[in-house]
């Protein structure tokens, strides 16, 4: 069995902006489940720290500068 997770492509229809978002964190648990941490959400409480997905609309999306030189 391979134990490395499956990345989701940029156009992920179950992730939606988070997925090249620069404020996004991707966790993986033990059991190989992903979730999408906005890290917004740590000093605006008006950001849920797991949204729920896909997000298509978000005030505070800014395209993550990495995935942009890829």
């Amino acid at each position: 069995m391979d134990s490395r997770a499956k990345e989701p492509s940029l156009a992920d229809p179950h992730v939606g902006l988070c997925r090249s978002c620069r404020h996004m964190r991707q966790i993986q648990n033990t059991r190989e489940s992903t979730f999408y941490l906005c890290r917004r959400s740590e000093k605006d409480p008006a950001y849920a720290r797991y949204p729920r997905l896909p997000v298509i609309k978000c005030p505070g999306f800014e395209q993550d500068p990495e995935l942009s030189r890829k």
